[in-house]
């Protein structure tokens, strides 16, 4: 960190177009109104996204290394890895398999400053989540959603509704109450966020997911919208702020071969880009990244029917079609009908196209997802490729900008974990230190103090624990930040999280359990 001030910023911005490789990006720029993107102007290197112990990256792990500074494995929220043996991951500690990994958003609200996530997916989804909570496993979503309402976090808005009703949730926990009764604006439309004026916000837009870009209705806040609501709300902190931003259904559309939900996507994602430069050039000490996790789906501009011709093929051929189309391939798919007979006038309605042949309307009829079908067909007439459902393997862009006096923007070829520790070193935190506070391992430091824990089985509710010695008892529900004793509860910084077989409790909290169960055991545990 040569000639870097370390704490240098008072702000952090990371934004994540997720999925996003680098033809990805290149073609997105062909359809901007003036070939060219707000990220262009911050491109700065290149990103290696690989995992701990293979060289194709997941979005958990990938977002756990940027939110982290150590390189992880797939299904890992916010863990270290159990698995390794790629480049970066020489100085794993085989201790340390499983544990709990403080992010630098923990790290940045035990500062004292803000915190915010933003995403079009479910906020429990693996690259929000990754800042946010900590798990083994990114589809144990339930307890993901569960960590995030007890983190405290000043600002959430995307969607993923489905988890905080008891209607939905598997133990029936209430949690847009809990919101509620720590003082949250719980926030559901466009206009809900556009008028609110409130420094504490959920804001929930979808019950799942979020549309595409495109397809998106007068309801549903645009990313920009949503940008825009988090810096003048986090802003307001005096000791700054940590803020991600995913661009979360870039790689959804790279997954379904949909280019035009991957260009019009990018374009999005690159106005809330802008958006975040302009507020980055205005602010001293503010420190901007955007950087993708992995790429997605393979894609080019030119397949085989271009091999021969591309040096002839004008911008047209490959732009038009996606330019003109009034929807995503998802957007279009979900206007089928259940036996997909009225295909032709579908692709004319929302692609201009009359001319359906019969091989591209089977393809689309018998495709599984209608999504990719109609991807595919729009993919080939327009000279573009691809070569996977799944995520690639290449280098991605990094785009850096920095208004520190003494800290350059971040730049040339980095393994992700170096973006966690370059934001970490940025924002003056250690996140080792604040891992050791957050979450050490509990088990041993009650058993010391003679403490008996007990697992409390229930048909509702989340998971439970008994604590006990001496007469005295205290309750400690997981994936909380509080404990019960006497129908009272004892709020705490960080979570309480069963992971690995092992029981991990902030020192904090450790300390308040041992005072409410005796002073004896409270001073031998000292």
């Amino acid at each position: 960190m040569a000639g870097k001030r370390y704490g240098q910023a008072k702000n952090v911005i990371l934004m994540v177009p997720d999925g996003m490789s680098v033809e990805a990006y290149s073609f997105a720029r062909w359809l901007s109104p003036k070939k060219t993107l707000a990220m262009d102007e911050i491109l700065r290197g290149m990103v290696r996204t690989h995992n701990s112990n293979v060289p194709m990256a997941d979005s958990a792990p990938a977002a756990t290394a940027m939110a982290t500074g150590y390189k992880s494995q797939a299904t890992y929220i916010a863990s270290y890895p159990s698995q390794i043996g790629m480049v970066g991951t020489e100085d794993y500690e085989k201790a340390m398999a499983t544990r709990p990994l403080a992010t630098v958003l923990e790290g940045a609200r035990e500062s004292g400053r803000a915190t915010g996530l933003v995403s079009l997916a479910r906020v429990n989804h693996a690259t929000p989540a990754a800042f946010g909570a900590h798990s083994l496993d990114r589809e144990d979503l339930d307890p993901l959603m569960d960590q995030l309402v007890h983190q405290n976090i000043d600002l959430v808005l995307g969607a993923g509704a489905c988890h905080l009703s008891p209607e939905a949730r598997e133990d029936g926990q209430d949690l847009l109450g809990e919101l509620r009764a720590r003082g949250y604006a719980y926030l559901r439309t466009r206009e809900d966020l556009m008028v609110s004026r409130e420094e504490r916000i959920w804001g929930i837009f979808a019950q799942e997911d979020m549309n595409h870009h495109l397809d998106r209705g007068p309801e549903e806040p645009s990313l920009r919208d949503m940008t825009q609501k988090a810096l003048e709300v986090l802003s307001k902190n005096d000791r700054g702020f940590f803020l991600l931003v995913e661009g979360s259904e870039i790689d959804w559309a790279a997954h379904a071969n949909d280019p035009v939900g991957l260009a019009t996507d990018i374009l999005a994602f690159d106005e809330a880009v802008a958006l975040a430069l302009d507020f980055a050039k205005g602010h001293e000490d503010t420190l901007l990244i955007v950087a993708p996790d992995h790429g997605t789906g393979g894609f080019s501009m030119g397949n085989w029917e271009t091999s021969l011709t591309y040096t002839q093929a004008p911008l047209e051929g490959y732009i038009q079609l996606i330019a003109g189309a009034k929807k995503t391939a998802r957007g279009a798919g979900r206007d089928l009908n259940s036996y997909r007979t009225n295909v032709e006038e579908v692709m004319e309605r929302y692609f201009s196209i009359r001319d359906l042949r019969e091989e591209e309307k089977l393809l689309i009829q018998k495709t599984r997802d209608p999504q990719t079908g109609i991807g595919q067909v729009l993919s080939k007439r327009s000279g573009l490729a691809w070569t996977s459902y799944g995520h690639t393997g290449g280098d991605v862009a990094l785009f850096s900008y920095s208004s520190c006096p003494d800290l350059p923007p971040l730049g040339g070829l980095v393994f992700n974990q170096e973006i966690g520790s370059y934001m970490a070193y940025a924002l003056g935190l250690d996140l080792d230190q604040t891992r050791e506070r957050l979450y050490p391992l509990a088990c041993p430091l009650f058993k010391e103090a003679g403490v008996r824990l007990t697992p409390i089985k229930r048909e509702k509710g989340p998971g439970l624990l008994r604590l006990d010695r001496a007469g005295r008892e205290v309750y400690l529900p997981l994936n909380k930040d509080y404990f019960i004793r006497g129908g009272r509860r004892y709020y705490f910084s960080g979570l309480s999280l069963a992971q690995g077989g092992e029981l991990y409790l902030a020192r904090e909290a450790i300390d308040l359990i041992l005072a409410q169960l005796g002073q004896a055991a409270y001073k031998r545990a000292i």
